[in-house]
């Protein structure tokens, strides 16, 4: 496990999910090209912008080996946690990210490599208003629920380590007993199949 000097600790790391196989869309979303860019870098370009310092993790699973190319070509610095149940769903990829947090970290930012609009600017925003109330998590709102993009502070990670299957941050996110939410409506649009991807880029 990495570890910075006490004094040096930042409070936030990124972690960046982007570990599933794509069987719906039949090619790796993560590749997904955005002005001639994959997905996967613009996902890591938001984090950056919008937590300047902060440690970025990219958990990997499916199509891996492909994508630890891109990293070390285009991001050679983030932190790789691979997760080699990757099939068994979202929590398990929570579980292979916090595994890889820095120690002295107090709250992480999760992301989706999925959520092509959601940019730094609305990061920023998840951010400000996760600062105010730190203690307890932060999440978007949209489409009437809480959902990723989501601050979870220490307090909520043996939660997040208790989640099974295909249950990510928004199963612990609806059962919060304290939570605040920030109205991103970008974070609505996912790319799962062939027709979403074609909506989005129309």
């Amino acid at each position: 496990m990495v570890r910075f000097a006490a004094h040096r600790s930042p409070a936030l790391a990124c972690v960046l999910l982007a570990a599933g196989g794509s069987r719906r869309l039949g090619r790796p979303k993560q590749l997904l090209r955005r002005q001639g860019r994959p997905l996967l870098l613009h996902a890591i370009d938001a984090a950056r912008a919008a937590a300047p310092g902060a440690p970025l993790i990219v958990v990997l699973g499916a199509h891996r080996t492909r994508l630890r190319l891109v990293l070390r070509r285009a991001a050679p610095d983030v932190l790789v946690a691979i997760n080699a149940r990757w099939t068994e769903g979202l929590a398990s990829s929570l579980t292979a990210g916090l595994a890889k947090v820095p120690h002295g970290i107090r709250a992480i930012l999760v992301q989706l490599v999925d959520q092509p609009r959601v940019d730094a600017d609305a990061l920023r925003n998840l951010l400000n208003a996760w600062r105010r109330r730190p203690q307890i998590p932060a999440a978007a709102r949209y489409d009437n629920h809480a959902g990723v993009p989501a601050v979870l502070p220490r307090s909520s990670w043996r939660s997040v380590r208790a989640l099974r299957g295909d249950s990510g941050a928004r199963a612990l996110l609806r059962d919060a007993s304290a939570l605040t939410l920030v109205n991103m409506p970008q974070a609505s649009v996912d790319l799962d199949t062939p027709e979403d991807v074609t909506a989005w880029r129309s």
